[in-house]
């Protein structure tokens, strides 16, 4: 599998565990964390596009 698509796939994942988080009325700063480690990832996968585009 490649690269891009491990990203997708860890993006995807997160979005779920972050959704769960903020439905089990977990405290904010755990869905804040995980908010925060998609955005990362969300970023390198427009990073990623951006190479390819060019």
């Amino acid at each position: 599998m490649d690269n891009r698509r491990q990203l997708e796939l860890r993006i995807e994942q997160l979005r779920v565990k972050m959704y769960h988080a903020f439905e089990s009325n977990l405290n904010y700063d755990k869905v804040i964390e995980i908010s925060q480690e998609l955005d990362i990832l969300l970023n390198k996968l427009e990073n990623l596009e951006k190479v390819d585009r060019t």
